[in-house]
């Protein structure tokens, strides 16, 4: 299988090393283009990848087309990459371009794939959607297995019916990072307040959320059951869980993950 990459942007340019470092592509069957060609030429360097002249070159080469560009410039990449991209398996990563953006500019019967990778996939921890799109539905399992594979090399991936649901996942797994972040910043400010260094402080707050999720999953316990297992009877961890919901903290990570997902939702509506 041969792929290609319109686009080595961030995110990207993280799958592109992924997929080739973990050996779920070989280099000389992987072709990328990026109007940066500073990205290109460094990921040749590195990883031994193809650069391509330019789109259209790229998209000819292969036979799974990846495009990794802005939403916001989708539409014009799509439109120069139109007759070449007919008859091959197209991977979107942008979030909030519905399928049916890529149907009325490069045809009716295009094969599609709709995702929402996150950013921990820099570092192989990424959690992925996938949305499969066929209006002939001649998916088979080695097509999307292929697929899963490439970005299995990043991460975990969760397949989804419909696309919708890949606009809802955009709270809970792409955007969510933010939220952790500004957890983790404020408990450090706290851990500093306290008298720890800011290095510290930031260390032992990250480790604890990278350990709680960890064991989280290898255990298959319930977050709550955790909490509850954590909180002693009159101790200090039900008192800070008290104040916490006092200052309405489930309450307000709710409300932020509805108005996100009420952002990502397209008024066009989904195939």
């Amino acid at each position: 299988m041969k792929i290609s990459f319109i686009g080595a942007g961030n995110m990207g340019g993280a799958m592109i090393n992924a997929i080739i470092s973990c050996k779920a592509a070989k280099p000389e069957d992987m072709y990328i283009y990026d109007k940066d060609t500073s990205k290109c030429e460094a990921f040749k360097k590195s990883l031994g990848v193809n650069v391509s002249a330019d789109g259209v070159s790229a998209v000819m080469s292969s036979d799974v087309v990846f495009i990794a560009v802005k939403p916001v410039i989708v539409p014009v990449v799509l439109k120069e990459l139109a007759e070449a991209l007919k008859g091959k398996t197209v991977v979107s990563i942008a979030a909030g371009v519905t399928v049916k953006t890529f149907l009325d500019i490069i045809g009716e019967d295009a094969k599609l794939v709709r995702s929402i990778p996150n950013l921990p996939a820099f570092v192989g921890e990424g959690i992925s959607g996938l949305y499969f799109y066929d209006a002939n539905k001649v998916w088979c399992d080695k097509c999307k297995g292929e697929i899963k594979a490439l970005f299995e090399s990043f991460g975990k991936v969760v397949e989804v019916s419909s696309e919708k649901m890949i606009d809802e996942m955009i709270a809970v797994t792409s955007s969510s990072p933010a939220y952790f972040c500004m957890m983790i910043d404020a408990m450090a400010d706290a851990g500093v307040k306290a008298g720890f260094t800011r290095k510290d402080a930031l260390f032992m707050a990250e480790q604890a959320m990278l350990g709680t999720a960890k064991y989280l999953i290898e255990k298959e316990k319930h977050p709550g059951v955790l909490k509850d297992e954590v909180c002693s009877p009159a101790g200090t961890t039900i008192e800070a869980v008290a104040a916490l919901e006092r200052e309405g903290f489930r309450r307000s990570i709710m409300a932020a993950m509805d108005d996100c997902r009420k952002k990502a939702m397209k008024k066009e509506g989904y195939v």
